[in-house]
């Protein structure tokens, strides 16, 4: 049930609506020409949220070096990478790994990324269901992910779109002499 990834492939084209403005907004699998797109996206994702497991900026080699081998990763069926493109800008992202142990290889990790200014007009729920479609055609059987406690909007989402709570850590995420609770949540995925 594989499906061959191709760079740069549009997965969809749609019409979202921000600010009373209908924005055409593109879904499609990443290219080695987007390093510079989604090396300032990832920054800038850095700077506007406190949810993310990085907190300094990622340098434009290890954007490169971090593309090429999701590329390489792709090709081999063992990762999707999805991007959203708006206004000639990458203004969001999605991806599932598999899990690198061999008694773990059922099971991909899950992370989404969308730029602040582009929250709350549907994207972040588009990109999961084409992830999990992505994550099926892996054969994976389970998605797994972690949230902030603090980070209400995703945890709601993510419950939302079928994700059950596994479990919490407390304060094991520590951010500037902050911390917070680490919450554990999968979903098994129907074949």
């Amino acid at each position: 049930m594989k499906t061959k990834f191709k760079e740069g492939k549009i997965i969809e084209i749609f019409y979202v609506e921000k600010r009373g403005k209908k924005i055409p907004v593109i879904i499609r699998y990443p290219k080695k020409s987007d390093v510079n797109g989604i090396w300032k996206f990832y920054n800038k994702v850095i700077k506007e949220t406190e949810f993310l497991s990085r907190i300094t900026p990622v340098s434009l080699k290890d954007e490169k070096k971090w593309v090429a081998n999701a590329i390489k990763s792709m090709k081999k069926g063992n990762s999707a990478y999805i991007i959203i493109e708006s206004d000639g800008k990458i203004v969001g992202s999605s991806t599932v790994e598999r899990k690198s142990e061999e008694v773990h290889k059922h099971v991909g990790g899950f992370g989404i990324a969308i730029l602040q200014e582009y929250t709350g007009i549907g994207l972040g729920r588009r990109l999961m269901e084409l992830i999990e479609k992505e994550a099926k055609n892996m054969e994976l059987e389970i998605i797994q992910l972690s949230v902030y406690g603090k980070n209400k909007v995703a945890h709601g989402l993510y419950k939302k779109t079928g994700f059950i709570e596994a479990g919490k850590i407390p304060k094991l995420i520590k951010r500037k002499n902050s911390y917070d609770d680490d919450i554990i949540m999968y979903k098994a995925l129907k074949k």
